[in-house]
């Protein structure tokens, strides 16, 4: 009985300094993702994250062992406010990406929900994410998988309506989509002459085919007959 007694106890501690854990790493993630919304993450530094945080840049080190891990928990916690708005309006969660409606899309991409600071942070961390062991490798892997998942399904419903051609593999698509996305974002943070939404939507209807089966239904259906 005292046995049990005090495995239960145990574990209870246990479970309450995992939530601490939890909740301070949850914590310091928001201030760098604040930092990075105000400031840029260039500017982010370990001092003021730990000032911000109340606590010593030796804890914040303990929990996120240089600033490029401090980053990447930036992007994760983004990722986990963007699940819980979608959740709140009642969208399906899709790993922070947009949901599955191409006009929903453009719109976030054209404005809504640019962030230019959080865009050029995942810009940049996309590219280092290519060096081997580097801290974004994981998060940037795991993400791209999510988004050729996410699109690839915005394909297929696209194809069963009609809206994309049939023949195409839906996660080719959702690749070639995925790597024309980064490429548009670095080009438009660099130099804005073109509406980010709007060509991202262009690229979209041309990868998936959708201008071909609309020219074929106009040839097949014209609204004015033959």
């Amino acid at each position: 009985m005292g046995d049990a007694r005090y495995m239960a106890s145990t574990a209870s501690r246990s479970r309450g300094r995992y939530a601490r854990t939890a909740g301070r790493r949850r914590e310091i993630a928001q201030t760098v993702l604040d930092l990075v919304m105000e400031k840029g993450h260039a500017q982010v530094t370990i001092a003021e994250v730990a000032r911000r945080v109340a606590t010593s840049e030796a804890t914040v080190l303990y929990h996120y062992p240089s600033k490029d891990h401090l980053l990447v928990a930036a992007l994760e916690r983004d990722d986990e406010l963007a699940v819980d708005r979608a959740e709140r309006d009642g969208v399906p969660p899709s790993a922070g990406l947009p949901g599955l409606d191409l006009d929903a899309l453009g719109a976030y991409a054209g404005g809504e929900g640019v962030r230019e600071a959080v865009m050029r942070l995942r810009v940049v961390l996309a590219g280092q994410a290519a060096i081997p062991g580097h801290p974004a490798e994981e998060y940037v892997a795991q993400h791209h998988r999510a988004a050729v998942e996410t699109y690839a399904r915005l394909v297929a419903d696209r194809q069963r309506d009609g809206k994309a051609h049939p023949s195409l593999d839906p996660v080719e698509v959702a690749r070639q989509f995925i790597a024309l996305w980064g490429g548009l974002q670095a080009q438009w943070l660099v130099a804005r002459d073109f509406d980010l939404g709007a060509t991202l939507v262009s690229a979209f209807r041309r990868l998936s085919g959708q201008n071909w089966m609309e020219a074929t239904r106009a040839v097949l259906e014209p609204p004015s007959g033959i």
